[in-house]
């Protein structure tokens, strides 16, 4: 029998270390353990990625312009969460590689977007089942039910912690 509403609670309560800031810290607490499951994520990812010559970054920017290319580097940044600074490096090795090309538009001569080449559009089809496939292996015996409360809970804390 699945455990009440209450209990859950009650154990998410206990694992955020509840009231006491000295728990709050602890190797239970909810920053910890999404730390340890990006973690897990990103090292399952990277193991999967290098037959293909392409790094976890380099997936993560792949996988924002498979869905929308023409993408600045400041809206991209944005859309990824990340500092614009940090991308640099990242784009351009994805330049290197073959997989991006960046295009001026406009009057705005600072302003470069972003383009996959046709090499980088044929890696989608090779790389996302291996990110569906490691998801699949982390939710194994997880309880859908339980999977959408995560993802909800995820978004309240990223959304607490973004405003």
């Amino acid at each position: 029998m699945p455990p009440s509403t209450a209990i859950r609670a009650a154990s998410a309560r206990q694992r955020s270390g509840g009231t006491n800031p000295a728990q709050a810290l602890t190797d239970r607490s909810l920053s910890f353990l999404v730390r340890q499951a990006h973690r897990a994520f990103v090292a399952r990812l990277a193991d999967r990625l290098v037959p293909h010559d392409v790094g976890a970054a380099e997936w993560a920017v792949l996988r924002m312009l498979w869905l929308e290319e023409g993408l600045t580097q400041v809206t991209l940044a944005n859309r990824m969460r990340v500092r614009k600074a940090s991308l640099t490096s990242i784009l351009s090795t994805l330049e290197r590689k073959g997989f991006l090309r960046r295009t001026q538009r406009g009057e705005d001569r600072r302003k470069y977007h972003l383009f996959l080449t046709r090499r980088g559009r044929e890696l989608e089809a090779e790389l996302l089942p291996i990110g569906a496939a490691i998801n699949r292996r982390a939710l194994a015996g997880i309880d859908p039910e339980d999977t959408g409360l995560a993802v909800t809970l995820l978004e309240k804390v990223i959304a607490n912690l973004e405003t």
